[in-house]
């Protein structure tokens, strides 16, 4: 026997029986230790030595572990779990903003008008600069009414010296005032404003990510791409990153026990702030960045094609910059897909969604239960009609007031559409297909089923033309799959990145989605368990089934600036509105260990740090959080909706506490 082996074996045997020369710095028992390792092992007991996981196990196993320093903390029965990970958050935006900030509160119209107001005046604005507002609520709130029938409306009568933009809690949606539309530029820079029309002229091409009204003025909603035409400002509305703003998202993360993070979405600016910050207080949290470019900054000209080349160039030369910054790693970038799939019941006429659809979306009509206040589907047109038919076939180019008087509706009824990829399909591809051969990982926006697929075809590509590449593949959302799309997750080891809390169902915001892809003529229609929405929004246990690994990602500040991990959590096993007692689709439930893990070694894969964190394994970074009840055990008493009532009661990062609730 070799020198060398018989070292190894020597070495091993003693790590088994004497523990003497490396005692625990900490020792954690009496408690229910989810370890998230390959069988989902249940403990009762960790051992800590500086940064490191060196034991699980029962509590009597601890002792050989046990020094003259070593701190014991008796858990008293409560949970231990691995460091949490959120494989789509966007940080600069989980810290409450000091401008004007709507908090996703639902506000009527004339609600909305006074509190945009007391923003000017508490601003002190000038006449002429923007009222940016943060963290508006698209999907609840916005009651029309004979003053305020439109949110152009509402916003002109806030102000008509300002040009004023309400930026959406979900980074897509959009509401502009007429002065802001007036600020519109044509490709060459020239204002020519946005009205009825430059919208079907020179900006005939966003005419699926504006709104407007029955003449075919706009009426103020603007979406996606179509509001860098207003030269909006800020379009996320997200502050500068400084060491203060790192600090307090870091204090922010440690208090809701996510200690990895995958940020989607963040600017050359961005890391670099994050960078600086970390130079003088190393992060306290594992921060993996999705570079995000306006790709639109990659053309030579505003009519050529888009550079991939060149900004998988970028990415690299930042992922070089940064390679020595402790706990920082640009090793992902974000690719927008598509848009996303709520539509306005409230605008009359009613505007479709922009998420891309293998199906063309439905033309809905809608009315305002008198009594009840919601929104009720009073009918459908019908766009197979000889006269929209006809209305197709001439582009519309007719007398729209004829053809309201002899139809009923406006000719604007009878487009069909299955929404928009949002940038062209073949760059969409090349770029998918530049990243992964350089080893980039692919972090993909795709909310509607045609988006999903087109994903996972250009996954399927990359794969093929790159078989060596050990960049991982993601995609965020996957709002609604097709039943053909599902096993190709498990087949291309794509990573769905669902936020499980808006699986919850809401009859609000199902009345956005669903009516558009399927007719519904009433609430009980939404619960249809044969309903394609409602069979393929978040497949998660589908996904799984299929072999797919499942993770989690918040998306805070989208709905709400709180990452609420165990609201996910709960959400996830129980797919289940507490108010209503709705339950979106039971069949495609998980179990608790299953969305633990989603949050645990399956982010850790997606971020390619298995090895180093996700999991409490002999060997691992010391990354956990204790929690203050055995959600194990609330799933086996049939409480999994009790799931969001557990605290944190502390989060621990490199073996060190970084929170404590105490």
């Amino acid at each position: 026997m070799n020198t060398r082996l018989l070292l190894l074996i020597m070495t091993a045997l003693s790590g088994c029986s004497d523990h003497q020369n490396h005692y625990a710095d900490q020792i954690f028992k009496a408690g229910v230790v989810y370890t998230a390792d390959s069988d989902q092992s249940v403990a009762t007991a960790i051992a800590i030595l500086g940064d490191k996981v060196i034991y699980v196990g029962t509590d009597d196993s601890m002792n050989g572990f046990i020094g003259p320093k070593t701190q014991i903390t008796d858990l008293q029965g409560r949970m231990i779990v691995p460091g949490l990970h959120d494989v789509h958050i966007h940080l600069p935006g989980i810290i409450a903003s000091d401008g004007c900030d709507l908090d996703s509160e639902p506000l009527a119209l004339a609600a909305l008008v006074p509190r945009l107001r007391q923003c000017i005046v508490d601003s002190q604005l000038p006449p002429g600069q923007w009222l940016s507002v943060d963290q508006w609520s698209y999907t609840h709130g916005n009651d029309r009414s004979e003053e305020f029938p439109t949110l152009r409306a509402a916003l002109d009568a806030a102000s008509k010296q300002h040009p004023i933009i309400l930026l959406g809690n979900d980074g897509h949606h959009s509401a502009a005032n007429s002065v802001a539309l007036a600020l519109a530029t044509d490709k060459n820079g020239h204002r020519i404003g946005l009205n009825s029309d430059t919208l079907a002229n020179q900006f005939a091409q966003f005419g699926e990510l504006i709104g407007a009204d029955a003449t075919g003025e706009p009426n103020g909603l603007i979406n996606e791409d179509a509001r860098k035409l207003l030269n909006v400002p800020n379009l996320w509305g997200y502050p500068k990153i400084d060491a203060v703003l790192a600090g307090r998202i870091g204090e922010r993360l440690a208090s809701v026990g996510i200690t990895s993070v995958l940020d989607a979405a963040l600017t050359a600016d961005d890391i670099e702030g994050f960078a600086s910050a970390a130079a003088n207080n190393p992060l306290t949290w594992r921060l993996s960045a999705a570079f995000y470019v306006d790709v639109d900054d990659y053309r030579s000209a505003p009519d050529r094609t888009i550079d991939a080349e060149a900004i998988v160039a970028d990415v690299l030369a930042a992922q070089k910059h940064y390679q020595d910054v402790p706990n920082l790693r640009v090793d992902t970038a974000k690719i927008f897909i598509d848009g996303v799939i709520e539509g306005d019941p409230l605008s009359d006429p009613p505007s479709l969604p922009n998420a891309a659809v293998l199906d063309h979306y439905l033309q809905p009509t809608f009315a305002i239960d008198p009594v009840s206040g919601k929104t009720e589907v009073t009918g459908y047109i019908n766009t197979g009609s000889e006269a929209c038919v006809d209305a197709r076939k001439k582009r519309f180019a007719i007398d729209m007031d004829a053809f309201s008087r002899d139809n009923g509706f406006l000719p604007e009824r009878c487009k069909l559409s299955k929404g928009v990829l949002e940038k062209d399909a073949t760059f969409l591809y090349d770029y998918t297909l530049a990243l992964f051969r350089v080893g980039i990982n692919v972090h993909s926006h795709a909310i509607g089923d045609r988006a999903v697929r087109f994903a996972l075809d250009a996954f399927a590509a990359a794969r093929k033309a790159s078989p060596q590449s050990q960049a991982t593949l993601s995609i965020a959302h996957a709002q609604i799959v097709h039943p053909d799309d599902i096993p190709r997750f498990g087949a291309l080891n794509v990573h769905p990145a669902f936020t499980y809390a808006w699986i919850e169902p809401d009859i609000d915001y199902q009345m956005t989605v669903s009516p558009f892809i399927e007719q519904i003529k009433s609430v009980e229609d939404l619960f249809d368990p044969q309903g394609y929405v409602y069979q393929f929004s978040y497949p998660a246990a589908s996904i799984k089934a299929a072999g797919g690994i499942l993770t989690a990602g918040s998306d805070a500040p989208v709905e709400t600036r709180d990452p609420r991990p165990l609201y996910n959590l709960e959400k996830a096993v129980t797919r289940k509105n507490d108010t209503t007692g709705y339950i979106y689709n039971p069949r495609e439930r998980i179990s608790v260990a299953d969305a633990l893990d989603a949050y645990t070694i399956n982010g850790a894969m997606a971020l390619g740090q298995s090895q180093l964190t996700g999991s409490l394994e002999v060997g691992k970074k010391a990354d956990f959080v204790i929690l203050s009840t055995d959600l194990l055990a609330l799933e086996a008493a049939g409480k999994a909706d009790e799931i969001s009532d557990t605290q944190i009661v502390a989060t621990w990062f490199d073996g060190r506490q970084i929170y404590s609730a105490d």
